[in-house]
């Protein structure tokens, strides 16, 4: 569903995806085994485990 958003709103959505895609370019070649093999669970569990130690990393926090 679409909301209506306002371009601030909406720029900020976008700083924050440029920021997460940086983030996981990072580690995404931790993450090949389980993109490979079809463990979407596993998967899921160590790309949020992940991004959140690189956000803490790169940034000293987890980013919202």
């Amino acid at each position: 569903m679409i909301e209506n958003i306002s371009k601030e709103e909406a720029k900020h959505m976008v700083e924050l995806l440029k920021k997460k895609s940086i983030l996981v370019k990072n580690f995404s070649d931790k993450l090949e085994k389980y993109r490979i093999s079809g463990d979407r669970e596993t998967y899921n569990k160590k790309f949020r485990e992940l991004l959140e130690k690189e956000e803490i990393k790169i940034y000293g926090k987890k980013i919202e």
